[in-house]
Parts: C-alpha cells; sequence; structure tokens
C-alpha cells in the first residue's frame, strides 16, 4: 500500500496577475513571481522617456559641487541623473562634498552599484518619510538637488524650503502612457481572467484606466480582481479611482507586496 501526498505549492500557484510596471522596471519582480508559479500578464502603462529639455537638470549637474545634499527617490532617478551626469563629463567625485539620500533600498543598491553610499536613508519610503528624516537635520541655507520624475508631489521640496533649505528640483524624467495595451492583457482584462493586479505607483493606475476606457469601465474589468498596491500614495489613487485595495504591505517594497500577495492568497 502506497501513500501519496500532495506536494506543497505556492499560494501564487496558476494565479494570473497583471503587471502594469514600466517594461524595463518589471523584469525582476515578474521572474519572482513566475518562480512561485504565477502566470505574469505584462501590461506596461508607463514608458520613461527623457525631460522635454534638460536646461534645468544641465545647470543643476554642472553646479553639483555647490550642493550640500542630492535625494533620488527611485531607481529610475538614479539611472536618468547618473547617465546625464556622464553624458555632460562629469563623474561621481563631483558628488564628494554633497551627500545623498536614497529612498528606498532598491534605490540605495543602485546607488551602490555607483560607488556611492547614501548618507541617509529613510524608514518610510515616501514623501512624508523622506521629510521626517530630514526634521532631525539642520537644513537653514543648505542647497539639496532634486531630480523628479514629472508630475512627481510638491510635497517633499515645500516642506525642505520650509525648514530653510534651497530646493532645486529639476524634471529628470518622464511619465508616458503607451500606446495601447499588450494584446494578451486586453483579452485578460476584458474576459476577467485575472486573480491580481500590481499597482506600483500612482501613474500606473490612472494611466491603466485611460488604457482600458475610462475609470468606469476600469471599476467594471478588475471587479473579480485583488487590487494590489505597493503602498499608501498609490493606495490613495486606487481608491480616488473607485478601486477597493485588497492587498499593501506596512513597507512600500515590492519584496513585501510579494510576500502579502502570498499571505493573501495563501487557504485558511
Amino acid at each position: 500500500m502506497s501513500i501519496s501526498a500532495k506536494l506543497p505549492t505556492n499560494p501564487l500557484q496558476g494565479r494570473r496577475i497583471l503587471v502594469t510596471r514600466a517594461a524595463e522596471q518589471a523584469a525582476e519582480f515578474t521572474e519572482q513571481l513566475r518562480q512561485r508559479g504565477a502566470v505574469v500578464v505584462e501590461c506596461p502603462t508607463i514608458q520613461l522617456v527623457p525631460p522635454q529639455h534638460w536646461h534645468e537638470v544641465d545647470a543643476a549637474i554642472n553646479t553639483l559641487p555647490g550642493f550640500d545634499w542630492l535625494i533620488l527617490t527611485s531607481v529610475n532617478g538614479v539611472r536618468f541623473f547618473f547617465t546625464r551626469l556622464q553624458e555632460l563629463g562629469h563623474n561621481i567625485h563631483d558628488l564628494q562634498h554633497c551627500k545623498v539620500c536614497a529612498v528606498g533600498p532598491k534605490t540605495a543598491e543602485a546607488l551602490l552599484q555607483l560607488g556611492i553610499t547614501p548618507a541617509l536613508v529613510p524608514e518610510q519610503f515616501t514623501g512624508e518619510g523622506i521629510v521626517t528624516a530630514f526634521q532631525g537635520i539642520d537644513l537653514q541655507a543648505k542647497r539639496m538637488l532634486f531630480p523628479k520624475a514629472d508630475g512627481a508631489r510638491d510635497l517633499i521640496p515645500q516642506q525642505l524650503r520650509s525648514m530653510g533649505a534651497e530646493v532645486i528640483d529639476p524634471v529628470v524624467y518622464r511619465n508616458i502612457i503607451p500606446p495601447t495595451l499588450p494584446d494578451a492583457a486586453k483579452t485578460a482584462l476584458e474576459k476577467q481572467q485575472l486573480d491580481a493586479v500590481i499597482f506600483s505607483s500612482p501613474s500606473t493606475v490612472r494611466n491603466l484606466a485611460s488604457l482600458a476606457g475610462g475609470v468606469e469601465r476600469l471599476q467594471h474589468l478588475l471587479k473579480p480582481t485583488a487590487v494590489a498596491s505597493i503602498g499608501p500614495v498609490t493606495t490613495r489613487a486606487c481608491q480616488e479611482l473607485g478601486l477597493t485595495v485588497k492587498i499593501e504591505p506596512a513597507e512600500a517594497t515590492l519584496d513585501n507586496l510579494l510576500s502579502e500577495l502570498e499571505r493573501y492568497f495563501s487557504p485558511l
């Protein structure tokens, strides 16, 4: 007599998950999902492109030794900023008198790969977390460079200026909407075949609504789907569009979001 036991499987096994990150950002996360048995439906809702002009970024880079702080809030910001730095014939030695604030472990890791050790990594990976981290630091008359994404909230520069800093915040990259949804994503949405959709920024939520045919249409398409948000700012964007977020990690990282996905789909 033989006894067969069902082998344990990951709770994401066979789950169809829509990933809305930009194509160049999504590879690592989608691979982690696939390793856990998930069926990933790739749906880039963002294309990352340079700013419409480089004037403000170039002016800041050309006076980089005069800054006291450089604030980078994403891997994208690191990539676009330091690519432009090199294109202008500069290098990281221009930062030798400038402290760097990195928001989130992935941003810190991207800087370390360039040979830059962040002086400050806020505990909370949000604009509010950045402001809180600087509250114990004297910013009076300090010059701060904050290369940002187009459309980023004004909270960081406004609050740091209120603390006495001079903040230069040029747009270093833009998020634009792709022309259409990929065929596989369009089919999965229209046939309501998805178990979960991942939103990693407010732009991914708003852009998917636009690509899907409007807010009400998106609400209908995602009715049977668990909405997963990386953090509170993205969750607010979901709620503004009438979407109920079922999955949100306590700490806004993709690794933690992955863990929350597994917990959500674990059998009781």
